[in-house]
């Protein structure tokens, strides 16, 4: 499975994170283990969030992982420029 990371520029909960991605890419809630909930993207494609622990202070890390590194890439591509142009993220793609 291939993935890509998106960082963030900002520093939200997991919960936080969730509700504001979810909205902006009008992507449902995956609870199937209520322990590391997940988004469900277009296409198939999954976002993971990963936030600071034990009060560091990281940015918000979005992992987006589907089977085709193809499109993937225009999948992430789509997504960080709606997160600059709907949220005002500052977003930095690591292939």
């Amino acid at each position: 499975m291939a993935t890509i990371t998106l960082v963030a520029d900002i520093f939200l909960s997991k919960a936080e994170a969730l509700d504001v991605l979810s909205t902006a890419l009008d992507a449902p809630w995956v609870t199937d283990d209520p322990s590391d909930v997940t988004l469900l993207l277009p296409s198939g494609a999954v976002l993971t969030i990963e936030v600071p622990k034990f009060g560091e202070d990281l940015p918000l890390t979005l992992d987006c992982h589907h089977d085709n590194a193809q499109v993937l890439v225009s999948l992430t591509e789509d997504i960080a420029r709606t997160l600059r142009t709907t949220l005002g993220w500052d977003i930095t793609v690591l292939a």
